[in-house]
């Protein structure tokens, strides 16, 4: 039985930064992730850091899509991913960052440094166990005693539409990389490094594959389901905010 890839090198062949960058700019729905995206990151900002100098590290950072939208709020900014390509496209984008090509899960490259918000978009829930569990460690070791690490799960299997995609790309491609997390999971990743799950944001609660649905309405569906807390297990992405246990 051939070995699966490592999610490590799923994104350094030359052509996936521009592959990834267009995803976001062609598709409606991630369009409409990325808009709720920056939404939220700017709410958790302010109502977790307040006036505070930030000192940011973007991990898994790709093309900066974090970054970008981060990097003029924050004191100091760094971005650190594998992917040559990625970073290629993150450097045309990016004015005030220190931008790092390389593994942070085996290279210290950012020994003695500490950032007290740590970001980390689309990786968790790609990554396989071994994987996900060596970057918690790296990011936890990087992270102030009162910083926050902001995570999001993109593949929450609870999500009917997850469900349906998980099951779909099993036996279409059952070689290929499709991960999923879930609540449950987020925290017992972050609890083996000391950290703790502070809030959970959802995002996505109405996205029926192959149908592309008016935006007023998939609006009005997530401000529904977003006032029942009990139905955030359900939605297809997760934003989570994690801090030291106290």
């Amino acid at each position: 039985m051939a070995k699966k890839r490592s999610y490590r090198d799923s994104h350094k062949y030359a052509s996936k930064g521009v592959e990834y960058d267009e995803h976001y700019k062609l598709r409606p729905w991630q369009r409409y992730l990325w808009s709720r995206e920056q939404e939220i990151i700017s709410e958790i900002l302010g109502e977790y850091l307040g006036d505070r100098d930030i000192h940011l590290l973007d991990f898994a950072c790709g093309t900066g899509r974090i970054t970008s939208l981060l990097e003029n709020r924050v004191k100091t900014s760094t971005g650190v991913d594998v992917s040559g390509s990625m970073l290629a496209i993150a450097k045309n984008k990016l004015k005030h960052t220190d931008i790092v090509q390389a593994d942070i899960t085996t290279e210290n490259i950012l020994q003695g440094r500490k950032f007290n918000v740590i970001t980390a978009f689309r990786f968790f829930a790609n990554a396989e166990p071994e994987l996900r569990l060596a970057a918690i460690k790296a990011i936890a070791d990087l992270l102030t005693e009162d910083g926050y690490l902001i995570l999001n799960n993109h593949h929450n299997i609870h999500s009917p539409w997850i469900k349906w995609a998980y099951m779909r790309h099993n036996q279409r491609n059952p070689d290929g990389i499709f991960n999923v997390m879930t609540i449950e999971g987020m925290k017992e990743l972050v609890g083996q490094v000391g950290l703790e799950i502070t809030e959970i944001y959802p995002i996505g609660f109405f996205h029926p594959p192959r149908i592309e649905v008016p935006q007023l309405i998939v609006k009005a569906i997530e401000k529904i389901g977003c006032r029942f807390k009990f139905l955030t297990r359900f939605s297809e992405c997760h934003i989570a905010v994690c801090s030291f246990r106290k």
